[in-house]
């Protein structure tokens, strides 16, 4: 019985694979048609963005089994520009953090842009691609950082450098920190969970899951800037780890 179980999700899950791939082109061409049609007069390519969101979310929308907890979306000022961090769980925190309808950029690593359409569509929202093992990459991260940050594009950025393998917070990196003090702009901590179970092995989608973005107060800039970029980091990193261990505390 077990072993007919572990094929029925498998099956299903290849299916579930199969549709996203089927729709994923679909929308990818939706996402060509509204880049041509804003490229030449919506220079921050927010247009684009939000179709990116509405495509993101199609895929948690249409499965019921996929419930989601919101909580502190009123701290988000859409009109500001901030520094976005987050606990990295999974893939599956790309679409998550979508749900936040805020305007921004990922900074994601250079990888991804070899995927197929996921990775087109960052080329085409221009988003920071970063190569982890590289020096000059990093470099040249801060120096786009700050660029965007100061056109008014917020960055999202996962400090933790990669996913966590047990769905415990781990230490940061301080580049989110450093673009957050040069370009004197607020950080806006998020916390994630329960995507890390989507995924409970390679290739299988688990159809029922609680999942819940907690978005914390933003810390000010003269806050920010009271800190060395050490204390600053690991400031933020006990933060969105005590708040973690709250939502989860069976993984700590």
């Amino acid at each position: 019985m077990k072993s007919l179980s572990t094929i029925s999700k498998y099956v299903i899950s290849t299916l579930l694979w199969i549709f996203v791939a089927i729709t994923a082109i679909l929308f990818f061409i939706g996402d060509l048609v509204v880049w041509f049609s804003t490229f030449w007069w919506d220079r921050r390519l927010k247009a684009v963005h939000l179709y990116s969101s509405y495509w993101a979310m199609f895929y948690i929308w249409i499965n019921p089994g996929w419930k989601i907890k919101t909580e502190g979306f009123e701290m988000i000022d859409k009109k500001m520009t901030y520094v976005i961090v987050s606990n990295h769980q999974s893939a599956f925190d790309i679409l998550l953090l979508y749900r936040l309808f805020t305007y921004f950029k990922w900074v994601a690593k250079k990888e991804l842009a070899k995927v197929p359409v996921i990775g087109w569509n960052l080329i085409l929202n221009r988003c920071i691609l970063l190569d982890r093992g590289s020096q000059a990459s990093a470099k040249k991260m801060i120096a786009s950082g700050l660029k965007n940050l100061h056109t008014g594009n917020s960055l999202l950025i996962f400090p933790e450098g990669t996913r966590s393998k047990d769905g415990q917070v781990k230490r940061f990196k301080e580049g989110a920190f450093l673009l957050a003090q040069q370009a004197k702009v607020p950080i806006l901590p998020v916390v994630i969970e329960g995507s890390k179970d989507i995924f409970p092995s390679p290739g299988v989608i688990n159809l029922r899951q609680r999942l819940q973005i907690r978005v914390l107060k933003p810390i000010p800039v003269d806050e920010i800037l009271r800190f060395s970029l050490a204390d600053l980091t690991n400031q933020v990193n006990s933060l969105i780890t005590e708040e973690h261990r709250k939502m989860a505390p069976n993984k700590y």
